[in-house]
């Protein structure tokens, strides 16, 4: 390995945490040795108070998720007053959807996820996704579309839903893979990996525990290097066809309670394991 591997933090797991005590977080998770924050809920805070944690930590707020709803002007104050919890917590500050757009720019951000309200996609759910990528493009901002299992349970025509999506997908929007989900949707990734190395910039890593391929078992998850994923195969593709920008090494439950204890330990796994790539 000769190049700067760039590594962070997935936001999902971190949630409780962050909505006790963001700036705290913020210093445990660097304090483990990750470089970025793939943010997952702003909790109310203002983006300079944000990006200033972040800063003091040492973490660079490279990307965060948000809610495609938000950013579509579908939304309105009653509609907003009624979120669940997870939802309340992504809310962008701003009345439009550029000043939105604007307040994620401010923290630092350079890409957005966004969350689809449901499992839904048909051209009219694609035309929507592409007029925010062309709006973000005027805040600096760059779209990618983050898959979980849905993607590859769904099938279309001879191929997977993502495949769909990519197909009428602007072509600024960029594929950020959850590879961990894409096998337990039932698709290995290499294939995905070398169709759309050239729209990917960012990786997710996620590691499960299932005894067999078979998608209709349960599965757990795993921190990335604990689980059944076979990393000295994917990784190695993964730096020869895309050499992303970052790592976002994603675990989605730690069962025993030890967030932090496995967030060292799924990084101390990928660092190792990046230096035979």
């Amino acid at each position: 390995m000769t190049r700067d591997v760039k590594i962070a933090a997935p936001g999902f797991i971190l949630m409780d945490e962050m909505r006790r005590d963001m700036p705290g977080t913020l210093k445990k998770v660097a304090a483990l040795g990750y470089g970025g924050i793939e943010l997952l809920g702003f909790f109310g805070h203002d983006a300079g108070k944000i990006a200033a944690w972040c800063k003091e930590a040492g973490l660079l707020p490279f990307s965060a998720f948000v809610r495609l709803k938000e950013l579509t002007g579908e939304e309105t104050e009653a509609d907003v007053q009624a979120l669940n919890d997870f939802d309340k917590a992504l809310v962008m500050q701003g009345t439009t959807p550029l000043e939105k757009l604007q307040y994620v720019r401010a923290i630092g951000c350079q890409y957005i996820g966004l969350l689809l309200p449901d499992d839904t996609m048909d051209d009219d759910v694609m035309a929507k996704i592409n007029r925010v990528v062309a709006l973000a493009q005027e805040t600096g901002l760059t779209v990618h579309y983050h898959n979980h299992a849905q993607e590859y349970l769904n099938r279309w025509q001879d191929g997977f839903r993502m495949d769909y999506i990519m197909a009428r997908a602007h072509p600024l929007m960029r594929f950020e893979p959850d590879l961990g989900w894409m096998e337990i949707g039932g698709c290995r990734c290499e294939g995905q990996i070398e169709k759309y190395a050239h729209r990917m910039e960012i990786v997710h890593l996620k590691d499960y525990w299932r005894d067999s391929f078979d998608t209709t078992k349960e599965h757990l998850f795993r921190p990335v290097g604990y689980g059944v994923m076979d990393w000295a195969r994917i990784l190695p593709l993964c730096e020869k066809l895309v050499q992303p920008k970052w790592y976002t090494l994603d675990h989605d439950k730690a069962y025993d309670g030890d967030i932090y204890g496995e967030l060292k330990m799924q990084l101390d796994y990928v660092k190792n394991m990046l230096k035979f790539c």
